[in-house]
């Protein structure tokens, strides 16, 4: 089996969880000796030609708007592929036309839900958004499997785009555990001392929907109920981060944010959390699991997470954290009762790993990535 990987971003690119799920697919399928080939659109200078260089030993296409499609259509021709994998509904828009012409099946892996991310400022009333609106729905009847990344995204995918529920499967974004078996030196970070409570947040501190503003008004009811807490915030821009210790005032001073870590990095950091938090809002581009969950997991560390979508399953059911409500006042609770009590700080720690290994484990998803991959060959293309 080879599996042409589509994707609208560029790989390597940031470290962030859109495009460090498919590396760690890639990789893991590497590792089974499945042959794997990458194509990325790159959207600027829409003429020009294509570049063929590679990632880590995977062959990996470049490709201009003007030369997509043949480019595509080239590179499925010259490595025998057998099924396209697109990754987000910008991969899957993108590899469609071509998918059509080879009759080749795609597996469309949903990352987030369309509309929360197109023209977010309008609404899902321009023109762009309508455009890849219809370019989506057609992927939707088109793809010979789908793959969400939560539960709720599959409801949504069934009952309002239209997608035959056994066409669609849940597979939350794995992560390597071996790199958190392996032992490291936690990372000293700056006006943090061994005295201190570390409260940890890893990811974006800007995009809405992740509640960082509602952990901000969290802080000063932490830190005058445990006066040793410290908040580190793991992740950029860094301007926010100013922003943020004005709005704390006085208190200002014990924000600490550490923005361009590497994946490395952020391992080495988290081993430092005394608690590791998810104040994420109650809303529809939620839905999806994100691998920042992942990582707090196979950190080992306890967690403390707002109680909505398949947090109530991963975290809830198995004891892997300590869930609230989205309001500051309530997220304060949380963490405080973490921080002050040992004997939950340690039951939560201990049912991460197995929860990490159980969902997220690359080597087990990589099996139901597999799985989706024949289903999708025995349907074939639509």
């Amino acid at each position: 089996m080879r599996i042409l990987m589509v994707t609208s971003f560029p790989i390597p690119g940031e470290y962030d969880g859109t495009a460090m799920l498919p590396i760690k697919i890639i990789r893991a399928l590497r590792k089974r000796n499945f042959e794997v080939v990458l194509a990325h659109l790159r959207a600027r200078p829409p003429l020009g030609r294509g570049e063929i260089g590679e990632f880590e030993g995977t062959p990996s296409y470049t490709l201009p708007p003007i030369r997509w499609i043949d480019g595509l259509m080239k590179a499925a021709r010259r490595h025998a592929i057998d099924l396209v994998h697109a990754q987000h509904y910008g991969g899957a828009t993108r590899a469609l036309l071509a998918c059509r012409l080879m009759r080749l099946p795609m597996v469309y892996e949903v990352h987030s839900l369309l509309g929360d991310e197109v023209e977010r400022d309008r609404l899902g009333r321009g023109f762009k958004f309508q455009v890849t609106k219809r370019f989506e729905a057609s992927v939707c009847r088109h793809a010979a499997a789908v793959i969400a990344l939560g539960e709720p995204v599959r409801d949504v995918l069934v009952r309002e785009k239209g997608v035959p529920e056994e066409r669609v499967s849940v597979i939350y974004p794995g992560i390597d555990l071996d790199e958190y078996s392996r032992p490291s030196v936690s990372e000293g970070i700056e006006s943090i001392g061994p005295e201190h409570k570390v409260v940890m947040y890893v990811g974006s501190i800007v995009h809405p929907n992740q509640g960082v503003p509602i952990l901000i008004d969290a802080l000063p009811t932490i830190f005058e109920r445990v006066p040793e807490a410290r908040c580190v915030l793991v992740g950029g821009p860094a301007d926010a981060g100013v922003a943020y210790r004005e709005r704390l005032g006085r208190y200002g001073d014990r924000l600490v944010v550490l923005a361009g870590q590497t994946p490395e990095q952020v391992v080495a950091l988290t081993r430092r959390a005394d608690v590791l938090v998810h104040p994420r809002l109650e809303c529809r581009e939620n839905y999806s699991v994100q691998s920042k969950i992942a990582v707090y997991l196979a950190a080992g560390r306890p967690i403390v997470a707002t109680d909505f979508g398949d947090y109530t399953r991963i975290l809830g059911a198995t004891g892997a954290g300590r869930l609230t409500a989205a309001n500051p006042a309530a997220i304060a609770d949380g963490i405080v009762e973490v921080l002050t009590n040992q004997e939950l700080a340690s039951s939560l720690s201990a049912a991460s790993r197995p929860v990490a290994e159980e969902f997220f484990g690359m080597d087990r998803n990589i099996d139901r990535y597999l799985d989706v991959y024949r289903r999708a060959l025995e349907v074939g293309p639509r």
